[in-house]
């Protein structure tokens, strides 16, 4: 029989990814935004309850302003399915894809982070490109592209275990609480999990990372789900991912590392066959911003799933009222805060991250002055993205603390105060701040649209060819911020 050929300009493929970008970018699921919100309604710590109230919060500003929900925009993962009946007119099918990310990425004014060399040079290729790219060969006359955003502090934390077939369901739920455990508080947690079984070692890490663009399975979902499950296998199934969502809330990481009943809000599984010898097992992590969009392309109509995100956001009490707010430069009063203590800065800060950390660093070894007064200072390891019209600086959130580690003791030897970031510290860094009665504050990983809005001066103070790894000085207010670990080295993170 024969087939009718669909013509599809690939002009129309890089207009559906540039909008789906946007789209992932700055809304929330309606499956996750909604298990986020069940996770603030039965979480007892009152500290993690109030990260939870930040994120939900986030959320809401950023779908009203339209601004990202994290700094950090990602790499983009794209999953496309193209009919065999398709014939592509244009650009190939990478760059159709990598054109509709850059121009995503300059409209929108989204943080650009990908390095071309990513171990020498690592320079940034500014345009936020290229994508990661699966495509599949399906039947049909249509193209479904799937944009999912992925960021590094929870990708950084995943992992890959080819197990022993004998090790069985009870090694697989052992690898995954692991995993979570050495992650701690670096992920952005309350998390979701996406995990791929069989296969090969890379097809079990691309399974648990498509497994993420499935509707959230919560503890409530599964129990519901087990319960009218008839299927045994498929049971069988759902039963180890509620054992692995479990052992991980036993954990009792809790939201931002602070402690509490939910570590991980979500998890999806999938499986596929394998060899006789092997059990290929890959986490895949996601935060709380879990970030995907889907369309589908017919011949010149798009058609977007929009109803995904049509929800109303909750009316939240405001958890920020009783915090006591103090000033950068009150030293002394900044020294005799406790570890878990909620407050409020105030004044300029530095920012400085993974790049402007080497390049400091490097000043320090070499002798040479370094181009900013750190003595008394707090550094904020943040790469904020751009601002647009009007904005004083756009999204702000922390980035991963533990990277900043090796250069850290060094800064604070030569009198850095403070520093602010998400996630823990290494001993060597813990005992420094000790020693040297500084003091390092945790703020809410993924809600960088809430915190830019709290930063009311910015500018540009040192090594600006590092673009979004410049380093800022920021003037906040009203910053909230947690005593992960305070002037006496005790430490709240878990």
């Amino acid at each position: 029989m024969e087939k009718t050929i669909t013509r599809i300009s690939s002009k129309k493929i890089s207009e559906a990814v540039s909008n789906l970008c946007k789209q992932a970018n700055i809304f929330i699921s309606k499956d996750v935004y909604n298990a986020l919100f069940d996770s603030y309604l039965k979480e007892k710590s009152l500290k993690a309850k109030h990260t939870l109230w930040q994120i939900l919060e986030n959320l809401k500003l950023a779908t009203t302003i339209q601004r990202p929900i994290c700094q950090d925009t990602g790499i983009v993962v794209v999953f496309i399915e193209i009919g065999q009946n398709i014939f592509i007119e244009g650009d190939t099918l990478e760059e159709a894809i990598n054109q509709g990310v850059e121009q995503a990425y300059d409209e929108n004014f989204f943080r650009k982070s990908i390095v071309d060399d990513p171990i020498f040079e690592r320079i940034n290729t500014n345009t936020n490109t290229p994508a990661i790219i699966y495509p599949t060969l399906v039947a049909g006359n249509s193209i479904k592209i799937t944009v999912s955003i992925k960021g590094c502090g929870c990708e950084n934390m995943s992992a890959v275990q080819m197990l022993k077939p004998s090790a069985g369901a009870e090694g697989i739920i052992e690898f995954a609480i692991e995993t979570l455990k050495s992650a701690g508080a670096n992920t952005c947690p309350p998390v979701r999990l996406g995990i791929g079984i069989g296969g090969t070692m890379e097809y079990a890490a691309v399974l648990a990372k498509k497994t993420l663009l499935e509707p959230v399975k919560t503890e409530t979902d599964l129990e519901y789900l087990i319960n009218a499950e008839q299927d045994s296998n498929r049971k069988k199934m759902l039963q180890l991912e509620l054992d692995i969502l479990q052992g991980i809330n036993n954990l009792k990481i809790g939201a931002n590392g602070l402690g509490g009943d939910v570590t991980a809000f979500g998890i999806n599984m999938q499986s596929y066959p394998t060899h006789i010898a092997a059990l290929p097992v890959a986490i895949n992590i996601n935060c709380h911003a879990s970030r995907h969009a889907r369309a589908e392309i017919k011949e010149d109509e798009i058609i977007y799933h929009q109803n995904n995100y049509e929800y109303n956001f909750k009316n939240l009490e405001h958890q920020e009222k009783s915090l006591t707010k103090i000033d950068v430069d009150d030293i002394d009063g900044l020294r005799n805060l406790k570890a878990g203590d909620m407050i409020l800065l105030n004044g300029y800060i530095y920012t400085a991250r993974d790049a402007a950390h080497k390049k400091l660093f490097e000043c320090i070894n070499n002798n040479e002055e370094l181009p900013i007064d750190i003595k008394d200072k707090i550094i904020y390891y943040t790469g904020p993205c751009p601002p647009v019209n009007g904005e004083i600086i756009g999204p702000a959130g922390p980035t991963t603390s533990i990277r900043m580690d090796k250069y850290t003791p060094t800064l604070i030897a030569k009198g850095l105060f403070g520093s602010i970031g998400k996630g823990g510290r290494s001993e060597e860094v813990t005992e420094s701040i000790r020693a040297n009665k500084g003091i390092y504050f945790a703020t809410t990983g993924g809600a960088a649209t809430l915190l830019g809005q709290r930063i009311i001066e910015s500018e540009i103070v040192a090594y600006p060819e590092l673009g979004t790894e410049a380093i800022y000085k920021f003037k906040v207010q009203d910053f909230p911020v947690i005593v992960a670990i305070d002037s006496n080295g005790n430490s709240i993170l878990k």
